[in-house]
């Protein structure tokens, strides 16, 4: 009987889970004695540049070379993000995919449409973990600074976060600025009849959802 030498990938999608997903691959891989690959898929346009991203990116690929494992960069280029993944997995002969779902609306592409549904299908004969990835809450200690009270304040069709309210649009809340950064870029937190809603900033402005 032909012994399957097991390895593992992981998929991390730009936002504060990706460091632990890798975390979590490691452990598996350590177990396993397997080889770790890590892989992030961007379906931004060709000219599109995130700084913000880029330090996601930078993190990630000295977190997995320190776990001794292979960092991979792929591009969407017209495919669906699930078919990347599959196709890169199987370059790499892959046995067991790694990757998070979250109820938060921040990883759009991996949580929109049928994601999960088109992954399970062209996986074959590959494990697939779905991590619960943990919430906004137990993450930010480590991945960004103490909240202050700020606003969000409607400026035409924009979102600005602003440290004084102005007029009856300001929405109160607190802001939770990412480590590392120069700008307010972070997490404006609001609460909603009682439930934590966690709205992403990049330089001053809310992104909203796509």
């Amino acid at each position: 009987m032909e012994i399957i030498k097991e390895s593992i990938m992981v998929c991390v999608h730009y936002g504060p889970h990706g460091q632990r997903l890798i975390q979590r691959g490691s452990e598996l891989a350590r177990k396993l004695q397997a080889p770790l690959v890590v892989l992030t898929v961007d379906s931004a346009g060709e000219n599109e540049y995130n700084p913000e991203k880029q330090l996601y990116l930078s993190g990630w690929e000295k977190q997995t070379k320190d776990a001794g494992g292979l960092f991979l960069y792929r591009k969407c280029n017209g495919k669906k993000t699930a078919q990347v993944i599959v196709e890169t997995a199987q370059e790499n002969k892959v046995t067991q995919i790694v990757l998070g779902q979250s109820s938060q609306t921040l990883w759009q592409e991996i949580t929109r449409g049928n994601f999960i549904n088109d992954l399970m299908e062209l996986v074959g004969t590959i494990d697939l973990h779905i991590v619960a990835v943990q919430r906004y809450p137990e993450l930010l200690e480590q991945t960004h600074e103490r909240g202050f009270t700020a606003y969000l304040v409607k400026k035409g069709d924009r979102y600005i976060l602003m440290e004084e309210p102005a007029g009856s649009e300001g929405t109160k809340g607190t802001f939770f600025r990412e480590f590392d950064t120069d700008f307010n870029t972070g997490l404006f937190k609001v609460v909603n009849n009682g439930e934590a809603q966690y709205l992403k900033i990049v330089q001053n402005e809310w992104v909203k959802p796509q």
